[in-house]
């Protein structure tokens, strides 16, 4: 399931504006200090140790991975906000009570509300920012730095500039106190690209890690559960009940499915996390499905998070066989009416492929004169040359597509359920 969207094109501002605020605020605490007392280098060395210092330790607090991210993100630009306003009032201040600037107190008074605290939350926030690039699982965000260097050259020439020029101080101070709020607003933007990934389940396994994954992304305003098997995607759902779509194969099960009257036995290839069996249960009186699957974890967290109601003992009209696939195709002797193989539960062993031939001819050799074969979700690259000279199309239900085979002429009522592709 993809859940890509364009990479934010102003994603660099905040940064930007970030490090411009910074470096206005360092060289404006500067400036004040070197001119409220005696002693250049003294004060020059004191100042951009602790601005440095300060900055570091920012940078240094940068929130870890979890699931409040976003909002420790945001705490951090409110932290920026606050910072930048103190140190504002108190610069405008300095200039009116020169009381302020004078003795070694109100120095180091200065230097740790104009410049430590200032330098201290712009490092909080780009470290906040890094933070966020770096666990953005869609990959659309960059890291902050470039950005917030020529930012802070750009800070350090408009103070240049201006400085001089300005009736107070302080008021560039304020000045910076607008360019963060232009970038939270931006950011705020920026970040609702990011890619949310949260981890509800992990079991181990032969085959790799089986785990459950839920993604979100606000931009597109995308929220799925997904199932992983060795990092790939085998099977996925929305989030929001309204967003829900019918799987594939429950679609091709209900165009498919015969009168109550007529029995029915379908073999599903890789259905441990599928929803066929319990439709299938529900919808025909005399229906049967056998289930292979490779991992007894999928099959778990199928029934847990994606509504499989499967499991290993004694089901209701249906079997769960787990092992490798081309082993339990070698003891299948059953004749059924359909086959259904879900190519996205064996791309972990690299699609049709990881299956061999006999397999499938077996598979295949194991429907009935009136069987068909249905393969999906998403398009068959290499047709089985078991079936070659069936009957071949191709349906879309949903945003799923599936490559049907048969000998005989597929029921009518097929179109009422799926769309024909042009591809078919």
């Amino acid at each position: 399931m993809s859940t890509g969207s364009r990479v934010p094109r102003f994603q660099w501002v905040p940064a930007a504006l970030v490090g411009a605020a910074a470096a206005i605020a360092a060289e404006v605490a500067l400036s004040l200090l070197l001119y409220g007392g005696p002693g250049l280098v003294r004060s020059l060395t004191a100042g951009l140790g602790v601005e440095g210092f300060a900055f570091a330790a920012g940078l240094w607090s940068a929130p870890e991975h979890g699931v409040d991210m976003v909002e420790r993100v945001r705490r951090r630009w409110v932290l920026g906000l606050v910072a930048f306003l103190v140190a504002a009032i108190y610069g405008s201040a300095w200039t009116f009570m020169p009381l302020l600037g004078s003795g070694r107190g109100g120095q180091a008074a200065g230097l740790v509300i104009m410049a430590a605290a200032p330098l201290y939350a712009a490092g909080t926030v780009l470290g906040g920012m890094t933070a966020a690039a770096e666990t953005d699982a869609g990959g659309r965000l960059s890291r902050p730095g470039a950005a917030a260097a020529a930012g802070a050259a750009v800070g350090f020439v408009l103070t240049g500039v201006l400085l001089p020029r300005a009736p107070m101080p302080g008021t560039m101070l304020v000045g910076c106190l607008v360019l963060l709020s232009v970038a939270g607003m931006v950011y705020g933007a920026v970040l609702s690209s990011r890619t949310e990934v949260v981890v509800l389940a992990r079991r181990p396994s032969i085959h790799g890690e089986v785990c459950v994954h839920e993604r979100r992304l606000d931009a597109d305003g995308v929220a799925v559960v997904e199932l992983l098997e060795g990092g790939v995607v085998c099977r996925w759902r929305h989030v929001d009940p309204g967003e829900s779509m019918t799987p594939w194969d429950v679609a091709a099960l209900r165009a498919l499915m015969p009168s109550p009257e007529s029995p029915w036995r379908v073999l599903h290839l890789g259905g441990g996390a599928s929803a066929a069996h319990r439709t299938l249960v529900r919808e025909h009186p005399l229906a049967e499905v056998d289930i292979a699957e490779r991992s007894a974890a999928v099959i778990e967290l199928g029934r847990e998070y994606f509504g499989s109601e499967l499991s290993l003992e004694s089901m209701e009209r249906g079997a769960v066989a787990v092992g490798n696939l081309d082993d339990l195709m070698q003891s299948v002797e059953t004749t059924y009416d359909l086959l259904l193989v879900d190519l996205d539960s064996l791309l972990p062993v690299g699609g049709l492929r990881g299956l061999s031939r006999v397999s499938l001819w077996r598979a295949v050799d194991a429907l009935a004169p009136t069987g068909v074969a249905v393969f999906g979700p998403g398009p068959l690259e290499v047709v089985p040359d078991r079936l070659e000279g069936w009957r071949r199309e191709v349906f879309v239900a949903g945003r799923s597509s599936m490559t049907v085979f048969s000998q005989a002429p597929l029921p009518e009522g097929v179109t009422a359920h799926l769309t024909r592709s042009a591809a078919s």
